[in-house]
């Protein structure tokens, strides 16, 4: 038989959650049973990530981040091209955004599967109702497309059903996978700090996350504030990139943060710069998993993260780190400072996270479900057209 030939379809080409959960299914699906394509908007570290890997990629210019019609539109179209032209057997979406245009083209042009991995909505409980109605109800058409719904934690599972998106019998969660090895590393800390500009007494406080709205920088700079006063030898290092930059930096300056909050950009390094962290923070407004929180933790790190989504599927308050409300500055401080002040709790809870983070986290067994699923769905259509092929 031949290969069953897949496209990923990813909306921006960023090294996120979601970029790199689709990466590595990709880069890892046996390539005996299965030929891989990418299909996403071009230019950015993402691509140049699935090239080295030798993946095809499918460029579609019109993808953008924000609603918009002219180029939703010819996005849609772009897709529906690339779909006709090279006959895919799966195709498997991703993102809010290209998942609702990828799985409308695809049921247009009549692909025989369609999957799709829901990584987070694009919609919290701080949205706009207007707004948050608008998006459910593209979940909600779009679902209608899917053979399955990937959700990479329960609590994505629960929510999605108890706002009618998609039947029980859709669902299928595969936790986000890491890999876990690359965490739990020897490495040279004390040099790794130098490079980053942080003098080997200083504490450091990690947060690992694209510069958008809704990843709660704001909060962790009034924060950072308060504990500078309390603890001057403490840095907080902001690692991605993203359209906020320039604001937080302003931001930073503004606040008199400058000697305590560095700005490191994109980086490649993630598992070296991780084991400088004493303590990783994610305090977004809504996260469909986290998987920062699981590289931390796979590293021993204590965590600090917002009470939502699917972060308490992973971390355990109290004993492999600390929830708190979004956008709950005082409370995120006080957390830190009781964290940094007690080196004894602070391991504890590490190394508590680190016996957490166990196979089911890791990314051979998220791929291996990723399989399953494809096979099962194989053997359910029967697939005329690739009997054809035989």
């Amino acid at each position: 038989m031949s290969k069953i030939k897949v496209l990923h379809i990813h909306t921006l080409p960023v090294i996120s959650g979601s970029g790199i959960n689709t990466f590595l299914t990709m880069d890892r699906l046996d390539k005996d049973k299965y030929e891989v394509e990418f299909a996403c908007k071009p230019g950015g570290k993402l691509i140049e990530l699935v090239r080295e890997r030798g993946i095809v990629f499918r460029p579609v210019n019109h993808f953008v981040m924000l609603v918009s019609p002219f180029n939703d539109l010819a996005a849609l179209f772009e897709l529906i091209f690339i779909l006709r032209r090279n006959k895919y057997d799966i195709v498997h979406t991703h993102n809010s955004k290209a998942g609702f245009i990828g799985r409308l083209a695809a049921k247009i042009a009549g692909i025989t599967i369609i999957v799709h991995t829901i990584h987070g909505f694009a919609f919290h409980d701080f949205e706009k109702p207007p707004r948050q109605k608008l998006f459910i109800l593209l979940e909600k058409l779009a679902a209608c497309f899917a053979d399955k719904l990937i959700t990479v934690s329960r609590s994505l599972k629960d929510w999605g059903l108890s706002l009618g998106i998609g039947k029980e019998n859709q669902y299928v969660t595969i936790y986000d996978g890491i890999e876990i090895d690359k965490f739990n590393s020897g490495f040279n800390i004390e040099k790794k700090k130098q490079e980053l500009g942080i003098e080997p007494e200083d504490f450091v406080i990690g947060v690992v996350s694209k510069l958008w709205e809704g990843k709660g920088h704001g909060c962790i700079i009034k924060a950072a504030k308060m504990v500078a006063v309390k603890i001057p030898r403490v840095k907080f290092i902001f690692v991605g990139e993203g359209y906020l930059r320039q604001k937080l930096e302003e931001l930073t300056k503004r606040s008199g943060l400058d000697k305590h909050i560095i700005f490191a950009g994109f980086r490649s390094d993630i598992p070296e710069i991780t084991s400088t962290f004493d303590v990783a923070i994610l305090v977004s407004l809504f996260e469909g998993l986290g998987r920062v929180l699981l590289e931390a933790m796979a590293a021993a790190k204590v965590v600090i993260a917002t009470k939502i989504g699917g972060i308490v599927d992973i971390v355990d308050d109290g004993q492999t780190g600390i929830l708190i409300k979004p956008e709950d500055h005082q409370a995120l401080a006080e957390a830190i400072v009781k964290l940094l002040l007690d080196d004894d709790l602070r391991i504890k809870m590490g190394q508590a996270g680190r016996r957490k983070i166990d196979t089911k986290f890791s990314a051979k067994t998220m791929v291996n479900r990723i399989d399953e699923v494809y096979r099962e769905l194989v053997v359910k259509k029967a697939f005329p057209r690739r009997s054809a092929r035989r």
